[in-house]
């Protein structure tokens, strides 16, 4: 028997695909009036956690489209060149988090072009009152309550905003696509009565090992966001890496301490559109691994586009980072250290 908060995260996993689409269809009504006619020289997005995930994806799957630089800001303050040709987007999913707040208080008094998602809160409240253009985040569509597993609505979201200001090219028909082909990936990856599937066979490799995810290119963010998922649903440890960068580095640190092959399991994230010399530099890190007798596994994505290839690695690393959970017997909606921290902030 699941327990209540199990269940509220798989319930949220499934709504994943809807999730992208009705964002998308709600944000074709949004009001960018105020934001309209500006010929945006930066995006700036402001969020703490899982809160600027999808934004962090959005960049990497449309970095070939972009003209402008996409800045994503995790701290208390704009960069110093934020300005009136910069589009601020206040990302909170609680409309609580100080730095974030930090972020929307700079900006307003400047008169900067801003715009706020968030699922209430004082983000929504500050919205609301100086009359910036917002999205509300449906909580009904995320029963789990964690900015991870509702991504998807941040995501949607934000690629109909960017489509209305013609930053990037986006239509309905490839949205609804994208989300009926995730709603079919999601019978392979839940396990309703505990057969195993892709997902589960993952996890399983995964447990007691610290992770290290290697991405790339268009793929970047998610191994960003598969690390976010583990650390605080599954409470271990995951580290993302991005190649080539990490081939300038990473593998000769592997040698000490010596429980490092041992204890260190590797996830490839691959897609057929990644470069040549990315498929190459792959296939020669993974033989030096093997030489250093550290495991690996690859995931391969064999969608035709950036964008599905991006969500369908999404969609199955929220369900390893689940099951990974119920492999180590916690909560995967419980983020005990972080609560504790925030309460100590608060403290005189």
């Amino acid at each position: 028997m699941k327990s209540n908060h199990n269940q509220k995260v798989i319930e949220s996993l499934l709504a994943l695909p809807d999730q992208l689409s009705s964002a998308w269809q709600e944000g074709q009504f949004l009001n960018v009036k105020k934001l309209s006619g500006t010929k945006f020289k930066n995006i700036v997005c402001c969020g703490m956690g899982g809160s600027n995930l999808a934004m962090e994806l959005v960049r990497s799957v449309y970095g070939h489209q972009l003209k402008v630089p996409v800045v994503l800001v995790r701290n208390y303050h704009l960069p110093t060149f934020a300005g009136k040709d910069s589009l601020i987007i206040i990302s909170s999913y609680s409309g609580t988090t100080e730095e974030t707040i930090s972020c929307l208080r700079e900006a307003r008094p400047k008169k900067l072009k801003i715009f706020c998602l968030s699922t209430g809160g004082e983000i929504i409240s500050q919205a609301k009152r100086y009359k910036l253009p917002y999205y509300l985040l449906d909580l009904k569509s995320n029963p789990s309550g964690q900015p991870r597993y509702g991504i998807n609505s941040q995501i949607g979201i934000l690629i109909a905003l960017l489509s209305k200001l013609k930053i990037i090219s986006a239509t309905t028909r490839e949205i609804d696509a994208l989300s009926a082909n995730l709603k079919n990936l999601n019978f392979s990856y839940w396990s309703k009565n505990g057969e195993a599937n892709p997902a589960t066979d993952l996890a399983a490799q995964l447990a007691n090992k610290s992770i290290i995810i290697v991405s790339a290119q268009f793929l970047a963010a998610n191994g960003h966001i598969l690390a976010n998922q583990i650390n605080e649903s599954a409470k271990q440890l995951a580290h993302p890496y991005l190649l080539p960068e990490l081939n300038h580095h990473l593998l000769d640190g592997l040698a000490f301490p010596r429980s490092v092959s041992k204890a260190t399991k590797f996830v490839f994230l691959n897609s057929s559109n990644y470069e040549n010399n990315i498929h190459k530099r792959t296939a020669i890190t993974q033989k030096i691994l093997s030489r250093q007798k550290i495991s690996f596994v690859n995931h391969f994505s064999p969608a035709s586009s950036r964008l599905a290839a991006a969500l369908e690695i999404l969609l199955f690393g929220s369900w390893v980072s689940y099951y990974l959970s119920e492999i180590n017997g916690v909560d995967p909606t419980d983020v005990p250290w972080v609560k504790f921290l925030k309460a100590e902030l608060k403290k005189n």
